[in-house]
């Protein structure tokens, strides 16, 4: 039986627990006053020369005390069986509540499991699995909420697309686990140049994005990507084998280059390419098609 059923069924049957212990006081009144009226009875049974009427009177008197006392033994008894009824079913339904307690703990624990679950397939699912950086669902929401920003507060902000220069050739030439390793070295180096509020993100295979808050100068954005580049090409060991790697890097800013997430995106991606026949390996790219190097 549910609690709440149990409850109701015990309010319809008992009596009140206050009532019970009203009408115990009451017996015990009604004996202590039977037991002073016994003690004057006998104390005139007692007397030599008690007057016949009077006898008779005390006799009656007394007889009607021994019935109030015999009623009052029966109603105690009555009201001790109401109490006892009423204290088992409190400490039924105190029982069923604890086990309803334990229940809906089990429920809140079950469900902060869930939860918890629930939070990391979340997080799973905005997170490339070999970099653990945020992926390319992850960086779109990341983009689209960083243009609102700059658009209320009058924000510049850049879009990097960074591609490492012939990457099939590293796979080809000493397999899939190096190549691994190359976009973790990859990953961290461009991690370490931004800071926590921008995002760096794998977009895919060897490509990665980079996003840039609250960008002032253009100049600063361009500098950058260029510390990028020369970080990463960096000699690294891998395995005893030592290699330098080589990224092409194009940059989009908002609102010189485009407003919306996919222009911006777009225009990135072709600053990369360019990006790929110049000495520096980095452009800027210009909505009139003028493309930058500095």
């Amino acid at each position: 039986m549910k609690s709440k059923d149990l409850k109701k069924n015990v309010s319809a049957q008992r009596v009140p627990l206050g009532n019970l212990v009203k009408k115990n006081e009451k017996i015990k009144e009604t004996v202590k006053k039977a037991a002073s009226e016994l003690t004057l009875v006998n104390e005139v049974l007692n007397q030599e020369k008690v007057p016949v009427q009077i006898m008779k009177q005390a006799v009656t008197q007394n007889e009607k005390v021994e019935q109030k006392v015999a009623k009052a033994a029966d109603d105690l008894k009555l009201v001790n069986i109401k109490l006892t009824e009423e204290i088992d079913e409190r400490i039924a339904i105190e029982s069923e509540l604890a086990n309803t307690k334990t229940e809906l703990t089990e429920v809140h624990d079950d469900l902060s499991k869930a939860q918890v679950k629930t939070e990391e397939a979340q997080q799973i699912a905005l997170q490339d699995a070999l970099t653990s950086l945020p992926n390319r669902v992850s960086f779109k929401q990341g983009l689209d909420h960083g243009l609102i920003q700059a658009k209320r507060h009058n924000w510049g902000l850049a879009v990097l697309f960074i591609d490492i220069d012939k990457f099939k050739n590293i796979n080809d030439t000493y397999g899939h686990d190096l190549g691994d390793q190359v976009l973790l070295m990859v990953a961290n180096r461009l991690k370490s140049f931004v800071r926590d509020e921008d995002i760096v993100s794998r977009w895919g295979g060897d490509e990665f994005v980079c996003l840039l808050f609250e960008v002032k100068q253009e100049a600063d954005v361009t500098r950058l990507a260029e510390k990028m580049i020369n970080r990463i090409a960096e000699t690294c060991e891998f395995d005893g084998t030592i290699l330098s790697i080589r990224v092409s890097i194009g940059i989009a800013i908002y609102p010189a280059d485009g407003d919306t997430a996919d222009v911006l995106f777009k225009h990135a991606d072709t600053a990369m390419y360019k990006a790929k026949g110049t000495e520096k390996r980095v452009v800027l790219f210009r909505e009139s098609g003028e493309q930058k190097t500095d």
